[in-house]
């Protein structure tokens, strides 16, 4: 969903994998804060629930969220970001309360979020769920939220010596989720305590966790490709890559790739 032009600075790209249906939502919104049209808003929901009740909840999420974000006051001051984030995701959690309430058909779904703001050369954050949040900086690729699956208990399993790695990569409860958004208690949140400042050259990318079939080293090599690529060029070389290895159970897997521009980050 985009209520405008996506800037060019932002592209968006997601592929079904070998499903018939889609359960991603992204969202690309450029606002306007005291007059001027300098923040950016980006939300990514991985639904999960089946054919109809994933691509409910990631819909129904991502557009009571970003409704509630644009209505926020607190983001009228950039110290106040992460509160405004965090009630809009409570207005988007107790809406598929109501939705379950309404549809108990549909009890049971749930989806991850990513919501960004970009604002000032600074990008904000809050996340639930597993879906990633990356900056690549100089070739290297930095996760900046939480993981809110079961993988980090794992790893911490192995480093403890609790777990070899071997079991813990094919440990059934590798892919379950410890929170999600779904009308229920969150569990687990993540808001960012500080803003990350962003640098020219950065890519930051908000993704489904279908595009983790490509390892870092191979999304770096995609968005390290020549620099006269366009950004939606390098989104769609993503999904192709992820395409092209031929996964039998491909996830969806959907992008949003940003760039600041020369006069957007330090």
């Amino acid at each position: 969903m985009t209520d405008q032009a996506v800037p060019n600075t932002v592209a968006t790209a997601q592929i079904t994998g070998t499903r018939d249906y889609q359960e991603d939502m992204l969202a690309v919104q450029e606002l306007a804060a005291d007059g001027r049209a300098d923040e950016l808003l980006l939300v990514l929901a991985d639904g999960m629930g089946g054919h109809a009740g994933g691509a409910v909840a990631s819909r129904q999420v991502v557009e009571h969220f970003c409704a509630a974000y644009v209505n926020s006051p607190d983001r009228n001051s950039s110290g106040d970001i992460p509160k405004a984030l965090r009630s809009s995701l409570d207005v988007a959690n107790e809406a598929l309360a109501n939705t379950v309430a309404e549809t108990p058909k549909l009890r049971g779904m749930g989806t991850t979020l990513i919501g960004c703001v970009i604002r000032g050369g600074c990008l904000y954050w809050i996340s639930v769920g597993d879906s990633p949040l990356w900056v690549c900086r100089e070739g290297v690729l930095q996760r900046l939220n939480a993981d809110h699956s079961m993988v980090p208990l794992l790893d911490d399993m192995v480093r403890s010596g609790a777990m070899d790695s071997e079991a813990a990569l094919v440990d059934v409860r590798r892919n379950m989720l410890r929170s999600a958004v779904a009308g229920k208690m969150l569990e687990l949140v993540d808001v960012c305590e500080q803003p990350w400042q962003l640098q020219a050259g950065d890519v930051v990318i908000l993704a489904s966790d279908g595009v983790e079939t490509l390892a870092g080293d191979e999304l770096v090599a995609v968005l390290n490709n020549p620099r006269d690529r366009s950004l939606q060029e390098l989104a769609s070389d993503l999904t192709a890559s992820i395409e092209a290895v031929g996964h039998s159970s491909q996830d969806n897997a959907s992008v949003i790739l940003y760039r600041p521009g020369t006069d957007q980050a330090s």
